[in-house]
């Protein structure tokens, strides 16, 4: 099919909005020409060859459409019918709001909630606390997705081991009974796929038909997906195939230790076969990137690995895999052409995931840390000379948010935290993801955050977090196209508005001044999303 997308107002690279009109031609879904209307390459392609639709953008603006550098769709599809806490402060409104669903959800096996906020609870949390309110079971999901909250009905349908799965915990009582919390890998490797198999298949395809829908209509049309199993690969792979993905993705198998650095090493082997048949040459639409590793857990809960005691528990953390056996692992996935992605939040996790890449004495492989919330200067400036990606959600950059910080970690780490800028200054290439669904997969309130170091959920309020530490506008859109495709070596193909690229892009109306009144970017309004010059979804 031959486009020509005219009357369009390009943005560039310095987020200025172009004067001149333009014009892109497209032919089998590959941008052929850019130029003005009266150009000699725009009258040939007008002139020659099969029919050419022609689409007016009426000077609308027009930019490179989004990638999200780091997402979870299958749960992020399920959180959209979950019931957010997100506004709860105590425990007494987390209560209110479980026992209004009760009532007015009388036919729901389960009651399901979303965006717990564990400062809003104070001490570790209990079913006692909740199994007054239903006899169904209740899960409540913290807003990092790393904890999970149940009353005992919940408990009892769950297959919980006796003991803990690596990397991961369920708090138990002095009698060894499950209290009610789970944690990590305990979420990732009991709750979420017991709760997945009590979805049929048909179920599991309508949640992410809706996650791709809700994914175009913010902007985007590329995505990296971390911590996939081979189910989900499998759901992935048939709406794929049936022409109903509506994104370009690319994806990072979960590995979990087990203790034993042979089935490590296996599940390697295994994401490794799956690459030979879908890799960038093969399958460039829909791939197998690399792994997924957890290092550590997250500030909240207490769990992320930092260079000191908690200041609110006085214990220590360490990551979740030991030098040697993350060694054997990264290893066997260099040796295997898999990238590899690394969850690390606290410092210490942080060092160990750049000491482990940067003993593979290997250059070029594109491997990625993700989350990076807190780093020591001397890590942050290894990156760039490493060629590790610093994969950020910048959303979670958030001075109301992350309020509780400083009595959990204390000032010194809390001055330390998402340090951006400093990442970018000494080389380090930027890809920017919404990690939803533990946050909301705007890209709008990522790019706020970023430049800002402000809320958006309080955008006109004065806090800031580190402000010395924000992107440059120009860096942040960067990250959230070129950056994030480069991380994925993407980026001859997406990521930028260029002859001989995808012709992905959005139409914007109306463009505010993004870097004079950052509150613009809040207020965006895409009115249509093309994948390869078709439209994928539209507003009108």
């Amino acid at each position: 099919m031959r486009t020509l997308i005219q009357n369009a107002r390009m943005i560039t690279t310095d987020a200025k909005e172009a004067r001149e009109l333009c014009c892109l031609a497209v032919n089998d879904h590959t941008i052929q020409h850019i130029g003005h209307l009266d150009d000699a390459s725009i009258q040939n392609f007008l002139r020659h060859g099969e029919e050419v639709q022609i689409v007016d953008l009426q000077q609308r603006g027009i930019m490179s459409s989004f990638i999200d550098g780091h997402t979870h769709l299958l749960q992020f599809g399920i959180s959209l019918s979950k019931i957010s806490l997100g506004n709860c402060a105590n425990l007494e409104e987390i209560r209110q709001v479980i026992q209004s669903t009760a009532q007015e959800e009388p036919d729901a096996q389960r009651l399901m909630f979303q965006a717990w906020k564990q400062s809003a609870t104070g001490s570790l949390v209990s079913s006692e606390m909740l199994n007054d309110l239903s006899e169904r079971p209740i899960y409540i999901e913290s807003h990092d997705l790393h904890a999970v909250w149940c009353n005992a009905a919940a408990v009892r349908e769950l297959d919980i081991p006796d003991e803990d799965i690596p990397g991961g915990r369920v708090h138990r009582t002095a009698d060894h009974l499950p209290t009610g919390l789970f944690e990590d890998a305990a979420v990732l490797g009991i709750i979420w796929p017991f709760l997945t198999q009590c979805l049929t298949h048909e179920e599991k395809l309508d949640r992410l038909r809706e996650a791709t829908e809700t994914y175009n209509r913010a902007g985007y049309t590329s995505a990296i997906d971390m911590a996939v199993d081979e189910d989900y690969w499998n759901l992935l792979r048939e709406l794929y195939e049936k022409g109903e993905l509506n994104l370009r993705l690319a994806v990072h198998f979960l590995v979990s230790p087990t203790g034993s650095t042979e089935s490590d090493v296996e599940q390697v082997r295994r994401v490794s076969q799956l690459h030979e048949a879908y890799n960038i040459l093969t399958s460039p639409d829909f791939r197998v990137a690399g792994i997924k590793l957890m290092c550590d857990g997250v500030i909240d809960s207490c769990t992320a690995a930092i260079s000191q005691p908690y200041k609110s528990t006085g214990q220590s953390v360490q990551p979740y895999w030991t030098a040697e056996a993350l060694s054997k692992v990264l290893t066997a996935a260099d040796d295997g052409m898999l990238q590899v992605a690394m969850h690390a939040i606290g410092d210490e996790a942080v060092t160990l995931a750049i000491n482990g890449l940067e003993a593979l004495g290997t250059t070029g492989k594109r491997h990625r840390i993700e989350h990076l919330e807190v780093t020591k200067p001397e890590d942050a400036k290894r990156l760039g000379r490493l060629g590790i990606t610093a994969s950020i959600q910048p959303v979670h950059c958030d001075p109301v948010q992350n309020i509780e910080w400083t009595p959990l970690i204390g000032q010194k780490l809390c001055s330390r935290a998402f340090a951006y800028r400093e990442f970018a200054d000494h080389g380090a290439r930027i890809a920017i993801g919404s990690d939803a669904p533990t946050a909301p997969h705007s890209p709008w309130n990522n790019l706020f955050n970023a430049t800002t170091r402000k809320s958006y959920n309080r955008p006109y309020g004065e806090e800031t977090m580190n402000a010395e530490f924000k992107l440059t506008l120009v860096q942040a859109l960067a990250a959230t196209n070129i950056g994030a495709a480069y991380s994925c070596f993407a980026e001859d193909m997406v990521g930028s508005l260029e002859v001989g690229k995808r012709a992905d892009f959005i139409v914007l109306d109306p463009i505010g001044d993004w870097e004079g009144e950052p509150l613009s970017l809040l207020s965006c309004n895409v009115r249509s999303t093309w994948l390869g010059g078709r439209k994928a979804w539209s507003k009108d």
